[in-house]
């Protein structure tokens, strides 16, 4: 049986990048990015000016004058004006070319104007370039603004926008379907029986899902019969990128689900992992590509296996860059009861010295989903470490969200 180290190690080694497609600007939301944006001219593309005010030349200051002729008003989106004289100045708004021959601006708070000439008020000094955004200051032409990998928000977005892109290339969605199995698992709003519980791995799946930027999802139950259960999997491979299954994956005389794959032609790259919750994990691909997650059907092992191991597989197969690794210590000690990497409920919380601490929140069991609803995620203790761990160990931490 692999270890936890081992297994992330496999996934990731068979994680392969989905096709890239090019979309409009306004539909490029929440997907990532699989080229890089550069700037198409310097950022900013002129010298700009940054407060409402004047605009004079500081050649005249030093020459003594205090008092201008205003030439006239130049406004954002306007050709820029040229002073008539070297000693007059231009009334300026922000976000305008910077007039030519001029070189300070001088907010209007440090102005008196009246019949038509502006006074510098004795305080202030100007000084070359004031209030004055360079061109190029930023970035020049040719630069990147934007790296492939990006998900892209608001900010790359506007920049994009900045940049003349009316569309980018991005990874194509995947196309995923969950799939739960078992015959004591009822619909939300159906009657449900004393020996039946309610389906809710499927819906906490699609949620996840969703919460990460996914829509073409697809949600299914299985009953445990093998034949449905061959011939509805047979018809998802031909249709799905992605397949996250959940039950039927252990070694119950109903757990149908490895036997059918392998029958299937989906190749096993394993079955079972040394961890709790989740030993029964499985995990393969099919002959097309299709990368097959089986998670057990246990609440929280479905959920814990889906963020430890699917979320940065997924992440990979988009093309998007790794997200830093959260590290948070232990707020008391705890002891793992075998030798196995153990995923630990906490709940996060922040100190002034920008530590953060995790206070263990242990669940009763794999079944126990209700209990981790006060929890931020789970920390991973790691088998090789150990089975004590104790108050102020350093451990990595996976959030829910």
């Amino acid at each position: 049986m692999l270890s936890s180290r081992e297994a992330v190690h496999i996934i990731e080694e068979n994680s392969a990048l989905l096709p890239i497609e090019e979309v409009s600007l306004q539909d490029a939301v929440g997907r990532v990015l699989r080229c890089p944006v550069e700037a198409d001219r310097d950022l900013p593309p002129f010298n700009r000016v940054m407060m409402d005010g004047i605009a004079i030349s500081c050649q005249a200051w030093i020459a003594g004058i205090r008092e201008f002729g205003i030439n006239g008003v130049q406004g954002a989106g306007m050709d820029p004006l040229r002073l008539k004289n070297k000693n007059d100045c231009i009334e300026i708004m922000t976000g305008a070319v910077m007039a030519e021959d001029c070189d300070c601006v001088v907010p209007y708070e440090d102005v008196e104007i009246e019949n038509g000439r502006a006074s510098v008020k004795e305080h202030f000094t100007p000084r070359p370039n004031l209030n004055i955004h360079q061109q190029g200051s930023d970035f020049i032409k040719g630069d990147c603004l934007i790296d492939s990998g990006v998900r892209l928000t608001s900010r790359e977005i506007a920049v994009s926008a900045s940049c003349g892109k009316a569309s980018l290339l991005v990874t194509r969605e995947p196309r995923l379907i969950i799939v739960s199995t078992g015959d004591e698992l009822v619909e939300v709003d159906e009657e449900v029986q004393p020996f039946q519980i309610r389906r809710s791995n499927n819906y906490a799946l699609e949620a996840a899902l969703q919460g990460l930027g996914f829509h073409h999802i697809e949600n299914l139950h299985i009953r445990d019969d093998p034949e449905l259960i061959e011939k509805t999997l047979a018809a998802i491979l031909r249709r799905a990128d992605i397949i996250l299954l959940s039950g039927g994956i252990s070694k119950g005389k109903f757990d149908y689900i490895p036997t059918v794959l392998e029958k299937l032609g989906v190749r096993k790259h394993f079955h079972g992992v040394r961890q709790r919750p989740g030993k029964p994990f499985w995990y393969g691909q099919g002959e097309s590509g299709q990368r097959i997650f089986a998670l057990p059907g246990n609440p929280l092992s479905t959920l814990i296996c889906f963020h430890r191991y699917v979320v940065p597989a997924l992440q990979r197969m988009l093309g998007m860059d790794q997200p830093k690794e959260i590290w948070a210590v232990l707020a008391k000690s705890f002891l793992v009861r075998a030798p196995l990497t153990f995923f630990l409920p906490v709940r996060i919380e922040s100190e002034e010295n920008g530590i953060l601490r995790a206070q263990p929140h242990p669940a009763k069991n794999s079944g126990d989903f209700a209990s981790i609803i006060p929890t931020d995620g789970f920390v991973e203790l790691p088998e090789e470490q150990g089975t004590q761990f104790s108050e102020g160990s350093s451990t990595q931490f996976f959030s829910w969200s």
